[in-house]
């Protein structure tokens, strides 16, 4: 009798510890993309010198969809070097402006890019997070994670995250760093410094961070603790590609609690393998074009 409860028993327990009561209410993020090209002068110099095969379109002709299931776990974005992977993070982050096509965050389209600070972000960016410059308020900001954080040790964990905040509802930013540390199984690491932290407590700092960062546009619009917030939208390029598994492994539970939540995290990436804990979607991507696009449920 005892071997039939274990099963029950442990499912129990896994269930008891993904439920978190978030302090602020979250909302589902979407990420829309529709006939999305992006085209760059090729010169012969260019095609002659380049290491990488060079064509017209980067991307071409792309339509794609995020964050509507959150079964698709994180979204992979896989293909050969130069197929546009990286390409599409950046029209997805406002880094870029599409030749043609929209790229719709949270049913808002990217219209215009401005050069200068990104919107929402008040501290200075550090260079494992990058940010475009949208000019309209898309709610949350996407974010693009392509290292591990530096380490300076002159903020601890928790101040450090709170920093990447540039709302002017504190106790809503604090509510909300609290949320994501929870979720993200840092909350014994608040008052250590960045360069204790284990491996994958060091990505998994990053990504608190960068979860922040996403949110602080909708801090900025909404003064009142009970408005819901739309969670973070997480690009990872390559973010994991040069780590052993086992340190990914780690931070498979806090990214799946995130995404479980409304968070939209999508990964270029050359190691799909690593992620099969935590995926479910992938998309080829193969001369700037949409190969497939699987669930691998």
């Amino acid at each position: 009798m005892l071997m039939y409860l274990i099963p029950t028993l442990a499912a129990l327990v896994i269930g008891l510890s993904n439920a978190f009561e978030l302090a602020v209410p979250a909302r589902p993020s979407c990420v829309h993309i529709d006939k999305l090209s992006k085209q760059y002068p090729v010169t012969l110099l260019i095609k002659l010198f380049s290491s990488v095969p060079k064509r017209e379109y980067a991307i071409q002709d792309i339509n794609l969809t995020f964050g509507q299931k959150k079964d698709d776990g994180v979204v992979l974005l896989v293909g050969r070097s130069a197929s546009g992977k990286s390409t599409l993070l950046r029209l997805i982050a406002g880094m870029e402006m599409p030749t043609q096509g929209c790229v719709s965050i949270n049913g808002h389209k990217i219209t215009q890019i401005l050069d200068g600070e990104a919107k929402g972000v008040g501290s200075r960016m550090p260079s494992w997070i990058k940010v475009g410059k949208i000019s309209q308020s898309t709610e949350s900001q996407p974010v693009i994670l392509d290292g591990k954080p530096d380490f300076d040790d002159s903020l601890t964990v928790m101040e450090r995250i709170l920093k990447m905040s540039s709302g002017d509802n504190i106790a809503q930013s604090e509510l909300l760093a609290n949320d994501f540390v929870n979720l993200l199984g840092l909350d014994g690491q608040l008052k250590s410094l960045p360069s204790a932290l284990s491996p994958s407590e060091q990505y998994l700092f990053s990504i608190a961070c960068a979860c922040m960062v996403s949110v602080s546009p909708a801090i900025k619009e909404h003064n009142d603790n009970d408005s819901d917030i739309p969670y973070p939208i997480l690009l990872l390029d390559e973010l994991f590609d040069t780590e052993v598994p086992s340190t990914v492994e780690k931070c498979d539970k806090g990214i799946t609690n995130l995404i479980q939540c409304g968070a939209v995290v999508i990964s270029a990436t050359h190691r799909p393998n690593y992620f099969k804990g935590m995926s479910k979607r992938i998309v080829t991507l193969s001369g700037g074009k949409v190969l497939t696009d699987v669930s691998t449920s």
